[in-house]
């Protein structure tokens, strides 16, 4: 069966919300609440996984056969 092995896994670009001078801080609670989306971090690691699943099926379905 096959293996898939993640040795590093990083979000590109999230070093710019860790920084001190993030302009999140400057942001009032209620523009953070009225704040839409946020989900696109979730939504990519989502389909990322589904493609690597796609991928190692199919390629035990081709030993298979």
């Amino acid at each position: 069966m096959a293996t898939i092995s993640i040795s590093q896994l990083s979000a590109t670009g999230a070093n710019l919300l860790a920084d001190s001078e993030s302009y999140l801080n400057e942001l009032t609670d209620a523009e953070l609440n009225e704040t839409k989306g946020g989900s696109l971090f979730a939504t990519a690691i989502f389909v990322i996984g589904v493609a690597a699943g796609y991928k190692a099926s199919k390629a035990v379905i081709e030993e298979l056969t």
